[in-house]
């Protein structure tokens, strides 16, 4: 085996401490635009214009009305740990400002090509450096009103191996403007402007209070369902805006938490939001919540993370009860019966409430009247209402009252096919039903899911060929937040596809005249936003763009748990299940269905 040689220790060279700074510091173009908005802000600026080409990949510029550089100091710009924010380590501890390391515009000009343009109030001309990789390349004076305009172009241009793992463009635009958007939350008396390529998605004019600008961001349609919540204990406050339980979203895309006014990412303060909202909202739905947090600058280490975007709090058990309680109080979480969750054994029988059963027998009447007389099939047609899957098929025959012909109706029912078998459902959420070899479970959302999967699949590869639309008999008007019309105009000619008819209908509102025809939980619109809001994190193109829409279309469309079928609507969902290529998993590899052999009953049951 061979001895390895040892090298000798030696100190890197500024250049490669400085890369190695970048990596820690900035990511991704958003990681840019992070930090030159929050130098804006410290420096005390009102009016912030970010600019984005291809993503933030060829070019970043934001101005900003703010105090800006003396032109004597703009060399310093370049330099690691040259900051005016502190002046001795002690000052860490009371950081009140965004940043104080002086590690990120050092970063950035070390890994991009940067020129810096700045006056301050008390010079009669400004100045303009520029750096490329890290050295001044130029400095000479230049006019500009007081303020300062960063820009930074070509960002890793000097490490390919770092610039191969950035996200297309479209996926770097929407982290910018999360970015943004994020900031703008914290700091509603500052007028921003974000433009890409020439296209504004931001443009928001100072707002006198947060739910003005909540509004802005989150839709007016979210703030409908928004209460402000607070709380106050010792030097500690706690505050924002949530909605209720009658509006959720399935990701947690729309909470925003702010530790003195900072965007952070916090998992103790996530979970606390979880926590308050456990008992009221379904697995996969998240609550919208703007949480602020304020707390002595002494409670809170902000440098634990180079890029400061996490937090330790001194008091985070405290804390963390405080959004507790105080997200309980305002939204009165606790108080309606009707957001409580039901046990299987709670869930009211069709047709009325009823009492308990007092004996086997009378268990199995009730469930034979209920399922096999017919009534439990044909009230929804008596209604007038369409079943889940437009079946067209009669309910089985009912069974005989008769001990014996029923037998015999049991003989004859093992031996025929699954689509042909009576079917029941267990707690609104599994189809049972019996085969040749035993008994078989059929989850109905899975199963469903694999349905509107292959069928929008299907339609998204036959090119100008859609799924059958529903015309709505009134057009539905959706106010849709920046992120979503991004996600929208990313994938409007695939939505056509699968059936949504959608027209712009001006600012940030689309008018959707039609949907699938296949989807009966539309919601009116509620479907689609969530569609959306999946595609805020995708980042693929191509084919694996198509899948992600697929799943997310499929999986929002899809009957839920919960949701009551009648015989003839839970037989056509097993035809078109076992109809599709893939009949045994829902598309994100779940199973739709269990069997149990009748030798494995046999057994639990001591006959073998």
């Amino acid at each position: 085996m061979a001895v390895m040689q040892r090298k000798p220790i030696r100190v890197l060279d500024s250049a490669s401490v400085d890369r190695i700074a970048a990596g820690e510091v900035i990511e991704r173009p958003a990681s840019v635009v992070k930090e030159l908005v929050e130098n804006a802000l410290d420096a005390g600026a009102r009016i912030i214009r970010i600019n984005v080409e291809d993503g933030g990949l060829a070019s970043i510029t934001v101005d900003d009305d703010g105090a800006g550089i003396p032109f004597r100091e703009l060399p310093l710009v370049c330099e690691r740990h040259a900051t005016s924010k502190i002046v001795s380590s002690a000052d860490i501890v009371q950081v009140a400002s965004f940043g104080f390391r002086g590690e990120a515009m050092a970063s950035i000009a070390s890994v991009s090509r940067t020129t810096v343009l700045s006056r301050t109030e008390e010079e009669e001309v400004g100045g303009m450096i520029r750096i490329i990789g890290g050295a001044i390349e130029r400095r000479e004076p230049a006019p500009r009103n007081r303020g300062t305009t960063i820009t930074v172009e070509d960002l890793f241009y000097n490490t390919p191996a770092r610039r191969k793992y950035l996200k297309l463009p479209q996926a770097e635009k929407r982290a910018v403007l999360q970015t943004v958007q994020s900031l703008a939350l914290a700091y509603p008396e500052v007028r921003w402007r974000l433009t890409a390529d020439g296209v504004a998605l931001l443009d928001l004019l100072p707002a006198d209070s947060l739910p003005a600008r909540a509004r802005e961001i989150l839709g007016p349609a979210c703030l409908e369902h928004m209460a402000r919540f607070e709380a106050q204990e010792g030097g500690v406050v706690v505050g924002g805006l949530a909605s209720r339980p009658t509006w959720t979203r399935p990701t947690r895309a729309d909470q925003y938490v702010f530790v003195n006014r900072r965007p952070v990412e916090s998992a103790p303060l996530y979970q606390a939001i979880r926590v308050a909202f456990k008992d009221v909202l379904p697995p996969g739905r998240f609550p919208s919540v703007l949480l602020f947090l304020q707390v002595p600058p002494g409670d809170v280490d902000v440098n634990v993370h180079p890029a400061k975007t996490e937090v330790r709090l001194m008091l985070e058990r405290h804390i963390f009860g405080m959004v507790v309680h105080a997200l309980r109080e305002a939204l009165d979480l606790r108080a309606d019966p009707a957001f409580r969750p039901v046990s299987g054994d709670e869930l009211p029988a069709p047709g009325g409430a009823r009492g308990p059963l007092q004996s086997v027998a009378e268990a199995q009447e009730d469930y034979l009247r209920r399922h096999f007389s017919g009534s439990a099939s044909t009230a929804a047609a008596a209604s007038g209402q369409p079943g889940l899957f437009d079946a067209t098929r009669e309910a089985p025959a009912t069974l005989s009252s008769d001990p014996a012909a029923a037998a015999t109706e049991q003989d004859e029912s093992s031996a025929i096919a699954p689509r042909q078998a009576p079917f029941w459902q267990l707690h609104r959420t599994y189809i049972c039903t019996q085969t040749k070899g035993g008994l078989l479970l059929i989850d109905q959302h899975n199963s469903h899911e694999r349905i509107l999967y292959n069928e929008a699949r299907k339609a998204l590869a036959a090119g100008q060929l859609r799924v059958p639309v529903q015309q709505l008999l009134f057009p539905v008007t959706l106010d849709l937040t920046p992120l979503q019309l991004q996600s929208y105009q990313s994938a409007s000619a695939d939505l056509e596809k699968l059936g949504f008819l959608i027209q712009p209908f001006g600012g940030r509102s689309v008018l959707v005249q039609g949907i699938p025809s296949s989807l009966k939980n539309w919601n009116e619109g509620q479907l689609l936003l969530d569609i959306l809001d999946d595609l805020v994190g995708a980042s693929r193109t191509g084919h694996a763009a198509h899948d992600d829409l697929l799943a997310s279309f499929a999986c929002h469309g899809a009957v839920r748990a919960g949701a009551l079928l009648t015989i003839p609507e839970m037989q056509n969902l097993l035809d078109l299940l076992f109809a599709t290529d893939t009949p045994l998993s829902c598309p994100h590899g779940r199973p739709t269905m269990i069997q149990y052999p009748i030798e494995e009953l046999e057994k639990r049951f001591g006959r073998r």
